[in-house]
C-alpha cells in the first residue's frame, strides 16, 4: 500500500513527492527491487520477499522520494512492538547534494512518532557524512566512536520498555528481528552473547538476524528460542547450531538475557532442543548468570581461555562449558 505524505521542493526547484509503500505491495515491487539491486545477502533476500509476501507480523515500509514519478530516493523501516530498524538509506548519484534524503528522512521520522514508535537503531560509518545526517534527525551513537546509532522518542524509553515482568518463552519469526537488534543493543553483563552469529558486546544485530533466520530457515540443524515479555520485548536470547569449525561434531549454544530477565535464562535453556552429542557453551568471567544457568542446565566447565575477549579496554577470560546430550 502506499501512502503520499507530502510534496517538497529540492535544491534545484524540483518538486518531490515524498511517500511510504507499506509491503507487500505488488505495484511498487518492480520499482523497488531494482533500486535497490546493489544490496547483497542477506538484505537482498528480505528486499525481494518483503515485497511479495507478508512476513509474519513484520512491518516493512519504504519511505521513497519520486521526480516526475519515478523513485530517486529510499529509506526503509523495519518495525514491531515499537522498535525498529532503518536502512538502505540511498538516492541516485545524479540526484545527490539536493536535499532529497533529507526531505524523506524528515518525513519518515515524523511518520514514526506519528505511529507511536519508541526506538530506532541504524548503522552507519561513524563521523561520515551521512552520520550527520541521522545526528540532525537525533539518533546518537550506542557507544563513543561507534556508527551504530540509536534514537528514542521518550526520554528512558529502555527502561519501561525492558523492565521486568510477565514473559513466555516463543520460536522465532520474522518480526523478532527489530526486537532482537534492540536487544543487542542494550548493556549487560555479558561480553560474549553470541559465538555462533558474531554478537559481541553491546552491538548490532541488523544484517546478523539475517543470517540467523536463514539459518533456521535451512533446516541444517539450527535451533533457537526467545523470551518475549508482556510489554512487546524480546528480553532473551537461546540458540544452538553446529560448530563448523569442527565440521558440525561439535555444536555452539549462545544464550543471554537482559539483565532484569537473567534469572529466566535457565527457562530458556529448558526450551531450547538440543542436538545428540557434544554441546558447548561460551560465557566471559563477569557472565555470573550466564554459568549459573548452564550449570543448572547440566553443562560443566571444561577449560578456561586466559583473556579471550576484549570490551572497552578490559580484558576477560572466557569459560568453556559442555554438555553430552
Amino acid at each position: 500500500m502506499y501512502t503520499r505524505l507530502a510534496d517538497e521542493t529540492l535544491k534545484l526547484g524540483e518538486r518531490l513527492e515524498v511517500g511510504v509503500v507499506l509491503a507487500p505491495d505488488e505495484a511498487h515491487a518492480e520499482q523497488i527491487k531494482p533500486f535497490l539491486a546493489h544490496k547483497q545477502m542477506p538484505y537482498k533476500w528480505h528486499i525481494e520477499k518483503s515485497v511479495h509476501e507478508p512476513l509474519d507480523d513484520l512491518e516493512t515500509r519504504y519511505y521513497v522520494g519520486k521526480l516526475n514519478g519515478h523513485i530517486i530516493c529510499n529509506i526503509m523501516t523495519v518495525e514491531s512492538h515499537r522498535t525498529g530498524i532503518l536502512g538502505h538509506v540511498y538516492t541516485l548519484p545524479d540526484q545527490r547534494r539536493k536535499g532529497a534524503c533529507d526531505a524523506v528522512m524528515r518525513h519518515q521520522m515524523e511518520d514514526f512518532r506519528r505511529r507511536g514508535g519508541g526506538l530506532l537503531f541504524l548503522g552507519t560509518g561513524f563521523e561520515r557524512p551521512p552520520y550527520w545526517i541521522y545526528h540532525r534527525h537525533g539518533f546518537r551513537s550506542v557507544l563513543p566512536g561507534a556508527g551504530h546509532m540509536r534514537y528514542a522518542s521518550e526520554e528512558g524509553f529502555e527502561t519501561g520498555y525492558f523492565a521486568r515482568g510477565a514473559s513466555e518463552v516463543v520460536e522465532v519469526r520474522w518480526h523478532d528481528w527489530p526486537r532482537v537488534n534492540a536487544l543487542c543493543g542494550t548493556p549487560g553483563p555479558e561480553t560474549v552473547r553470541g559465538v555462533a552469529w558474531g554478537i559481541t558486546g553491546q552491538a548490532s544485530f541488523e544484517g546478523g538476524f539475517l543470517n540467523f533466520k536463514r539459518a533456521l530457515e535451512a533446516g541444517g540443524g539450527a535451533q533457537a528460542r526467545l523470551l518475549t515479555s508482556e510489554r512487546g520485548a524480546v528480553v532473551g536470547f537461546a540458540s544452538v547450531a553446529p560448530d563448523g569449525r569442527w565440521r558440525g561434531d561439535v555444536s555452539v549454544l549462545d544464550c543471554f538475557a537482559h539483565a532484569n530477565y537473567a534469572p529466566e535464562m535457565g527457562r530458556l535453556l529448558k526450551a531450547l532442543p538440543l542436538p545428540s552429542g557434544k554441546v558447548q557453551a561460551y560465557a566471559d568471567e563477569r557472565s555470573t548468570a550466564k554459568i549459573a544457568a548452564l550449570r543448572a542446565a547440566g553443562f560443566e566447565e571444561e577449560a578456561r581461555l586466559t583473556k579471550q575477549a576484549t570490551w572497552q579496554g578490559q580484558t576477560l577470560d572466557v569459560v568453556v562449558m559442555r554438555k553430552f546430550v
